[in-house]
């Protein structure tokens, strides 16, 4: 069988290919991916190449499909899995597989799989691992984000302050604490979020901060309602407009700090700061992923063995996450939607990735059966196109308070260019 796929062979060197897949082993399963999220990791992998940790060294000779945060359909089962998984199912995908000590993943190791494909072939540790995972839902755009909503689920489940009494860990975000989450208007911000005032063990408060007044006007239309409705209040600061941002953002604790903060952003400044406004036996979590190994920020060790503050960090997250990421979303219990600013074919992948830290905005959703330019949902809404296409699309987005959604994929899948094989 042919696929098309974004095929990377080193640095910033992508190409998207017709290529011949090889027959399925009895251990190994064909899907047929419908839809993956670029993300900001895959940008870290193409720029490093062979030196990014999960990238092969012969990555020159045999490239590797690129897309971890993917959804479809199982086409071909192998004879192992047969009675697990059934031919047109739909499925997610952890990719974070951590197999006999391995750093192989979707999206980073593999020839034959990957989400920025027509078809793929998903290696038996991927099932051996229980990470290919039935997805229940009418739709593939949650699905493929079930894996960015996965790593804010584990970053909060890997919430932690200590009992005095027991010496033990009291795991995930404390309930009705006081919550902060700096750099919170992006994508995985958003997700934080939505699943903060999603969980059980939910903040009564939660401070968002962001420099860009853009994010946040969109933050709160979308998810003011919800906040309303799950009983969290959430506080807006652009900290470019204070003077005083980290005495305004205090006077939100009763001046005694914050319980749990996430930070999505790459500062020194911004970490040391959190680590002033972080509570007596609170947890600090440095989310955003840094490229450069010699990154730090300073600490007050003081704090650190007085006041008991925590410090971790957290990358990825793992298949049970995953499934709650899936079940909520099943439930409607999630707005995976309000991270999705773009959408695009195949074709527009490996420009979209090349330039993923200069397109403003949130996720960018990739549908890799149809030929389609990134397009912005807010330039759809603005459009004054002949496209019957783009006119459709405006009026779902209308309808869905500019957000993306089940009724307008339907209608995109049928109605786009497919992609030329």
């Amino acid at each position: 069988m042919k696929t098309n796929a974004v095929r990377l062979y080193g640095k910033m060197d992508l190409k998207l290919e017709e290529f011949e897949l090889p027959d399925i082993k009895d251990d190994e399963i064909l899907v047929q991916v419908i839809a993956d999220s670029i993300c900001m990791s895959t940008l870290k992998a193409v720029s490093l190449g062979a030196e990014h940790k999960r990238v092969p060294d012969d990555v020159d000779k045999n490239p590797i499909i690129i897309g971890h945060e993917f959804s479809g359909i199982i086409r071909q089962i192998g004879s192992k899995w047969k009675s697990k998984y059934t031919v047109g199912g739909r499925f997610s995908l952890q990719p974070a597989l951590n197999y006999k000590g391995s750093m192989d993943s979707p999206g980073y190791s593999y020839r034959y799989c990957g989400g920025d494909a027509t078809y793929a072939i998903i290696p038996p540790e991927v099932m051996e691992l229980d990470c290919l995972i039935p997805y229940s839902g009418e739709d593939y755009f949650r699905a493929a984000l079930s894996e960015p909503y996965s790593c804010v689920i584990g970053a909060c489940r890997s919430m932690y302050r200590t009992n005095p009494e027991a010496h033990t860990h009291e795991m995930g975000l404390k309930k009705d604490g006081v919550m902060a989450i700096l750099g919170g208007c992006g994508p995985m911000g958003l997700a934080a979020m939505d699943y903060a005032m999603s969980c059980e063990k939910r903040p009564s408060r939660i401070v968002i901060t962001d420099m860009v007044d853009y994010r946040i006007r969109r933050a709160k239309s979308i998810f003011s309602e919800k906040a309303n409705k799950s009983g969290v209040e959430l506080i807006f600061i652009n900290p470019a407009e204070k003077d005083n941002s980290y005495n305004e953002i205090m006077e939100f604790t009763g001046n005694r700090g914050f319980d749990d903060i996430l930070v999505m952003v790459i500062s020194s400044s911004v970490l040391e700061e959190a680590f002033k406004i972080l509570a007596y036996n609170g947890c600090l979590n440095f989310f955003a992923g840094p490229t450069d190994n010699s990154f730090s920020a300073t600490v007050n060790y003081y704090e650190i063995h007085y006041a008991e503050k925590h410090i971790i960090g957290t990358t990825g997250g793992n298949a049970e996450d995953m499934r709650e990421a899936l079940k909520m979303m099943e439930k409607s219990e999630l707005l995976p939607e309000s991270l999705i600013t773009h959408i695009g074919g195949l074709d527009a992948v490996s420009d979209s990735t090349l330039n993923l830290d200069k397109i403003p905005g949130g996720k960018k959703l990739i549908y890799t059966n149809i030929s389609m330019p990134l397009t912005s949902l807010e330039d759809i809404q603005n459009s004054d196109s002949n496209s019957e296409l783009l006119t459709n699309l405006k009026e779902f987005l209308n309808k869905n308070n500019g957000l993306w959604s089940t009724e307008a994929e339907k209608y995109l899948l049928v109605n786009a260019v497919p992609i030329s094989r």
